[in-house]
């Protein structure tokens, strides 16, 4: 019996291989530390974990008290509630839709499904590493294609060096942690260029920030593309980070292939993360109530940087990548010592990532950062 090679493909990608089930959902070593407790977090300006400052919003955090007297029952009408509302919002149906807790599952699911192969995982880098991190646990190899020197993702690059190997290819848009982003067309035009044999999975965490905003996601391509996955997240411009919102979108198949590996059932989420989504989706008054007040303080970081010569990125996100050569050494640690956390990867070895708060946060940060002005 013949097979036709397309449908296996879509059949196959993601139904070839047993997931794991164990792991911490958020990648170890990707972020500085958190306060030393929640309690005394009020203290610190936290500038570290790409956190929305105002979230959740006022409509959220009502659905979410309403939510607490059904904590009793198990969440299926809301789920296919958010479905459904995320289905109708991007033209696709529910079935289109895996819902998680937060994009981490989604991204740790498809790092495991490609090192349970011993698969190779292609990215640009650095990126965000959950997937890496998943997939080399599973026993999947890494190749990591450098970003050109304005710390941009090479689209170039990264398709000629899909090989034989390659299992999946990876690209966050806009970039975690370079806050870099793709221009629209060019990123379709690289998914409709990757064999079909290959997946590609595109991480749209910070899609609501971006120059593009929801027009420059690649959900148009769902159908069309058997190979793709994206994931989106509640934590950043939803302000959900704590309530753990994620979602994937893809064919059919492949969310069902996803879904029947997924630790949780697609019940990891519960009654107030998903009436909180839900709620959220509804309340676009405060999204770009964010996203306004991210620009206005993403504005006083670049004043500053520009006025001491430190070079940067301009950000397509809630956060700025920056040289540190322009500051001492051990900034995050003489930062925290005055109450103020940024991130230092360990790979990035020249740059420091400065998450947007409120003005009046970025404003203490400017002027407690040029202390360490050399």
């Amino acid at each position: 019996m013949s097979i036709n090679r397309r449908d296996w493909i879509r059949q196959s990608l993601l139904a070839s291989a047993t997931m794991l089930v164990a792991g911490p959902h958020i990648a170890q070593g990707c972020a500085s530390e958190r306060p030393p407790k929640l309690q005394g977090k009020d203290d610190f300006i936290l500038l570290n974990w790409n956190e929305n400052p105002y979230g959740p919003s006022d409509t959220a955090i009502q659905a979410v008290n309403d939510a607490m007297k059904y904590a009793n029952r198990y969440p299926d009408e809301q789920i296919n509630e958010l479905k459904e509302k995320l289905a109708a919002k991007n033209g696709l149906k529910p079935a289109n839709f895996l819902l998680t807790a937060g994009s981490t599952e989604v991204l740790s699911l498809l790092g495991q499904h490609v090192g349970l192969q011993k698969g190779e995982i292609l990215t640009p880098y650095p990126t965000f590493p959950t997937a890496l991190r998943f997939g080399e646990r599973a026993g999947a190899s890494i190749k990591k294609v450098k970003l050109d020197a304005n710390d941009r993702i090479d689209l170039d690059q990264t398709l000629d060096a899909i090989s034989d190997k390659t299992t999946l290819v990876f690209i966050c848009n806009p970039n975690n942690p370079t806050g870099t982003e793709l221009p629209t067309d060019d990123l379709k035009t690289f998914c409709r260029k990757v064999p079909e044999n290959v997946l590609i999975c595109v991480d749209e965490a910070y899609v609501e920030y971006s120059n593009a905003g929801l027009k420059g996601s690649m959900i148009s391509l769902v159908n069309e593309l058997p190979n793709l996955v994206i994931c989106r997240t509640f934590s950043k411009a939803y302000g959900l980070a704590g309530l753990r919102m994620g979602y994937a979108v893809s064919n059919v198949r492949n969310i069902q292939a996803l879904r029947d590996r997924h630790l949780g059932a697609e019940i990891s989420t519960g009654w107030p993360p998903l009436v909180a989504a839900n709620a959220s989706l509804d309340d676009p008054e405060f999204i770009n109530k964010c996203v306004t007040k991210n620009a206005e303080g993403k504005q006083i970081v670049y004043d500053a940087y520009d006025k001491w010569g430190v070079k940067y990125n301009p950000s397509s996100t809630n956060f700025i990548y920056a040289r540190q050569e322009r500051f001492e050494n051990d900034l995050v640690a003489k930062m925290r010592n005055k109450g103020i956390l940024i991130t230092k990867w360990p790979d990035m070895t020249d740059h420091i990532r400065v998450s947007i708060s409120k003005p009046e946060h970025m404003r203490k940060f400017v002027e407690v950062v040029e202390e360490f002005l050399v």
